[in-house]
């Protein structure tokens, strides 16, 4: 029987690219494997950082097992970023026993995708030069939480835990040959994690996955960097990293102090005892229970892409509830970003992202200013307002030369990202014709609407009205800026799918400033420590994102809470 992908593919593009006889590709938004053309090699389970595809008639039945039972000083339940760089520190500080519990066939988690982390100051900022800004970037990003959504000395232990991570990152080997400080004083960028950051670390090139053309996600960026460097010094130090070992319940004493985790495993039941333990379990973005309790809309329409590993359940609630711990979903990161083409090439992500194309819904109507940055701060989609949840870019043959043209000038200074954009007209076709949903081609408006779905009368009537927009140089609907209005009359036309997506689903455990778990009565629990996506953290309410992006807390949070277990511990 063919290999198939399981379910909740993150859509990383590795086994895409990887099948030797192009077996797989997309179907609706997550790729799938055909059994008339797969050749069962199992490159593709092979290169899979989530471990999801597998071949049903290789399945063999595990022999059930005696419970076992493991006894260390800490455990760590998860194995990705936060949870690995945890365990080495506390290792390293320590000389004690750590195990590492991961539920997914491969480590990695979410950081195996991420491509990059915004580190403010460093050793290597500082011998370039550059200007000690985190003091000033604490400020910026307590302020913007209006003072009072999150901790003001939590926001300064992660600015500065961060450097301290990166630096002790340094101690491995490997940074300065594959990051590449860029400078940012003559050009700062006043928003988001870029913010009081006088120079950032670019990561140019790919150590895995290095046929992908998409520039947005990995394996193989900064993420992967710190996943390999940490499971060497696992081997190195000995610390045990068990995968498919899924932890169930947490163990504690009357007074809430830790004593022990279980785990399932597919032989059976182990349970590690321990001083203390860290929560690393990432997210909950396909806990679909949750997020349909959170975000009612999610799964409305089409439902939203989450670009997050599939072992992100968010299991970590129910056992942390199970124990009487506070649960905050106010403090909670879910955004529905858009309209925008991913997951699908990235090349033509970049493509339609032009303010060139007409933006139309299901009825052929526009709907929004095509030239509008998105709203700040605001986690929602135009897109949650229309039919469907999806729009369409919709542009002539034309206009996509030109809009194709200004992608290649735009990213001609960064080489990386450059080659991914130079066979943008080839991914653009290769999706009208081999793909059911991405985009379509057409000799004419009706028949490019019959394609896509679109009300034709609708998509006809407003193309003719935004036509007439373009000949005056006035936007009378959405006053759309006169030098990005591009005319659709020419065929082909095309029309390529916007779609929601969103990068996981952060929050839920409430911690102290010492990153230990809370109780209901807001007293810590004794030797249960939290990090990563998991936690409350530094987000504020509702948060999109903001200044502290996930993967910076993950580096920040994994690194500090290995110094607080070796300090609980000793």
């Amino acid at each position: 029987m063919a290999y198939v992908i399981g379910k909740n593919c993150s859509t990383c593009h590795y086994c895409f690219n990887t099948c030797p006889v192009k077996a797989i590709k997309f179907v609706g938004v997550e790729y799938a494997i055909d059994p008339d053309k797969c050749i069962n090699c199992g490159q593709c389970a092979q290169v899979c950082p989530a471990g999801i595809i597998y071949n049903p008639d290789q399945q063999q039945p595990v022999p059930q097992a005696q419970p076992q039972t493991i006894t260390a000083d800490a455990v760590v339940l998860g194995a990705g970023g936060s949870g690995l760089v945890a365990a080495v520190r506390y290792r390293q500080l320590t000389g004690k026993k750590v195990v590492v519990l991961e539920k997914a066939k491969k480590p990695g988690g979410n950081t195996n995708l991420g491509h990059a982390f915004v580190v403010r100051y460093s050793k290597i900022h500082a011998a370039a030069g550059m200007p000690d800004l985190r003091e000033q970037a604490v400020e910026s990003i307590w302020s913007g939480s209006n003072g009072k959504d999150i901790s003001k000395n939590l926001v300064r232990r992660a600015v500065y835990g961060l450097t301290d991570m990166f630096d002790w990152l340094c101690t491995f080997g490997g940074v300065e040959e594959r990051f590449k400080l860029v400078d940012l004083r003559e050009h700062p960028i006043p928003n988001g994690p870029f913010v009081f950051c006088p120079g950032f670390f670019d990561y140019p090139d790919r150590t895995l996955n290095v046929k992908s053309t998409d520039h947005s996600m990995g394996p193989g960026w900064m993420g992967t960097f710190v996943i390999d460097k940490m499971l060497e010094q696992c081997k190195a130090l000995d610390i045990p990293v068990l995968t498919e070992h899924r932890a169930t319940h947490l163990l504690v004493d009357e007074d809430g102090t830790f004593r022990a985790v279980e785990a399932q495993t597919p032989g059976g039941t182990v349970t590690v005892q321990a001083q203390c333990c860290l929560i690393a379990s990432g997210g909950f973005a396909r806990n679909e229970k949750l997020i349909r309790q959170l975000r009612p809309s999610f799964y409305e329409g089409m439902p939203v892409h989450s670009f997050t590993v599939a072992s992100n359940t968010g299991d970590a609630i129910g056992m942390a509830e199970e124990i009487g711990a506070a649960l905050d979903f106010e403090h909670v990161k879910i955004p529905l970003f858009g309209p925008v083409h991913h997951p699908f090439n990235y090349g033509v992500v970049s493509l339609v992202n032009s303010p060139r194309v007409a933006m139309v819904n299901l009825d052929g109507r526009r709907f929004a200013n095509e030239g509008a940055p998105p709203e700040p701060g605001n986690p929602f989609s135009p897109l949650e307002d229309q039919p469907q949840k999806i729009a369409y870019a919709i542009f002539d043959s034309e206009t996509v030369e030109q809009m194709g043209q200004e992608l290649l000038e735009r990213t001609s200074r960064d080489d990386s990202l450059h080659r991914c954009m130079l066979n943008w007209r080839g991914e653009l076709e290769y999706e009208c014709a081999e793909l059911d949903i991405a985009a379509h081609k057409a000799d004419t408006l009706e028949e490019l609407a019959k394609k896509a779905g679109i009300d034709p009368v609708g998509l006809v009537d407003e193309v003719e009205k935004y036509n007439m927009f373009c000949a005056q140089g006035q936007d009378e609907d959405f006053d759309k800026p006169a030098p990005f209005l591009s005319p659709v009359t020419k065929g082909p036309f095309y029309a390529v799918l916007l779609m929601r997506f969103n990068e996981g689903a952060e929050g839920g455990l409430v911690n102290d400033d010492n990153l230990r778990l809370v109780k209901q009565d807001g007293t810590p629990f004794s030797g249960i420590y939290v990090a990563g996506d998991c936690c409350r953290g530094v987000l504020k309410k509702d948060d999109d994102g903001g200044k502290c992006s996930e993967m910076p807390w993950a580096m920040a949070s994994g690194y500090l809470v290995g110094g607080e277990m070796a300090d609980y511990t000793k």
